[in-house]
């Protein structure tokens, strides 16, 4: 099935089992001032059951399915095929757009495959990367302009929760092919 929007929007952003609760540092008194962000210290990914005493039992009903305490490799095989209405980044009203996808350290590129004068680039591009949870979590796609001289600019970019979609139910187990031909 082709989704026309985010995904995050069509399954309640992977939230049915792993929720995202943000982490504040508390304040030494009543009286101090500051914003929110300033308190901000991470955040809780989790899930709160509350049973009545006697529906709760003495089995354990929450513990099945939830990942084991220590790290999980996986691969993340992320499909880039096409952009459109990017903001052009050159003089001539254009952009030469590539893709940068970053996961922790581990970044990989199509700097060398870079579309020149296009606003509406087709990739056609797969990009796979070996990721541990839940250290790294969180992959960033970002769109690039790529110039001769200077350094190349941001476009733009969206970061993706991978470990939400990998603990949901809705989550991917296959994908297109590797190769995509217009």
């Amino acid at each position: 099935q082709i989704y026309n929007s985010e995904l995050e929007n069509e399954f309640a952003n992977f939230e049915d089992w792993l929720c995202i609760f943000p982490l504040h540092r508390g304040k030494a008194n009543e009286d101090e001032d500051g914003n929110e962000d300033e308190h901000f210290v991470g955040k809780y990914k989790g899930s709160f059951y509350l049973y009545p005493t006697e529906e709760a039992g003495t089995e354990p009903k929450v513990s099945q399915g939830i990942p084991r305490n220590r790290p999980i490799k996986v691969l993340v095989r992320v499909y880039i095929v096409k952009a459109t209405n990017l903001s052009p980044a050159d003089p001539n009203g254009k952009a030469d757009p590539y893709v940068v996808v970053t996961v922790g350290q581990k970044q990989k590129d199509t700097k060398e495959r870079y579309i020149p004068k296009q606003l509406n680039p087709v990739f056609g591009e797969v990009v796979e990367l070996t990721v541990s949870f839940p250290v790294e979590s969180e992959l960033t796609v970002a769109i690039f302009d790529h110039d001769l001289v200077g350094s190349d600019d941001l476009i733009g970019e969206t970061k993706i929760d991978l470990e939400n979609r990998f603990y949901s139910k809705h989550r991917a187990n296959c994908g297109v092919a590797s190769q995509y031909d217009m």
